[in-house]
């Protein structure tokens, strides 16, 4: 299997995340969007939109990091990610939903560019913040449910959700927010000291 991304990217780190979790092996293809040089040429063959994760197993070819996490679970279904109770599936599935539309671009796209990259983010800053606090209000809702945020054990809401909370951790504002949070904080704790979090752990 060959991933292709940067390390230092959200929706790379989800699915290699993923990957981690179920054992298998890969190949972490370096390409850069942001770089200097851009995009090869033959990236275009991979992604349409020249956009970060693609992937590839035999002649298999996906690009979408939920596209990709779903197949995985699909193709390899041990260890599970996903819960076999469809409450628990749709609550999934909604999680995974909630970081992408609210959570990723408030807390990454606007708090962190702006205060760790000196960016103008996606948002306006009190917009951006009022919605993280939502976003963090939901998982310490759906915590109260069990330890994991589809139920007793982990899943694809959990992994695609820590990449979005580590960096918005590396903010001041973000990690107030998150440590006002016992539930989220313990919670995300316990993600980060998985083998799989420490193995694909953001630098810098």
């Amino acid at each position: 299997m060959k991933l292709y991304g940067r390390p230092f990217s959200v929706y790379v780190r989800c699915v290699r995340l993923c990957l981690h979790e179920k054992g298998l092996d890969y190949d972490l293809v370096h390409v850069d969007p942001f770089s200097e040089a851009g995009l090869p040429d033959w990236y275009g063959a991979l992604h349409a939109f020249a956009k970060m994760p693609a992937f590839e197993d035999g002649e298999v070819r996906l690009y979408e990091s939920d596209a990709i996490q779903r197949y995985l679970e699909a193709r390899y279904p041990e260890p599970p990610l996903l819960p076999s109770d469809p409450a628990a599936i749709a609550r999934a599935a909604q999680a995974m939903r909630v970081m992408d539309s609210y959570a990723y671009p408030a807390m990454v796209w606007t708090v962190f560019i702006q205060d760790r990259r000196d960016g103008a983010g996606w948002l306006p800053r009190d917009k951006a913040v009022a919605q993280s606090a939502t976003v963090l209000a939901e998982l310490d809702r759906w915590l109260a449910d069990g330890p994991y945020l589809a139920g007793d054990a982990l899943s694809l809401a959990d992994t695609h959700f820590l990449p979005t909370l580590d960096l918005f951790a590396m903010t001041e504002v973000g990690a107030r927010m998150i440590e006002a949070r016992p539930a989220v904080h313990a919670w995300w704790q316990r993600l980060r000291a998985r083998p799989s979090a420490t193995a694909t752990a953001f630098e810098g």
